[in-house]
């Protein structure tokens, strides 16, 4: 099974595992909660889609923000 990384955003494709099995507490989505693992996992087939922002969206995302508050002033 793949669990695959992507950026909603721009649907990049940030990293993928090989794995045999969905260990929540391993890969870490134990500390998540229903809703948010609702929210960023989805499941296709044979693969496991993780919905995780590119840094380059990140960026963008932060000059948008920074833009934004600065046109509220």
């Amino acid at each position: 099974m793949e669990l695959i990384y992507k950026c909603p955003e721009c649907q990049k494709i940030i990293d993928y595992l090989e794995v045999t099995s969905l260990d929540e507490v391993e890969l870490g989505f134990n500390i998540l909660t229903e809703r948010e693992k609702e929210d960023i996992i989805k499941k296709e087939a044979d693969s496991i889609y993780v919905n995780v922002t590119c840094d380059e969206c990140e960026k963008e995302y932060e000059w948008d923000e920074l833009i934004y508050r600065q046109q509220l002033h």
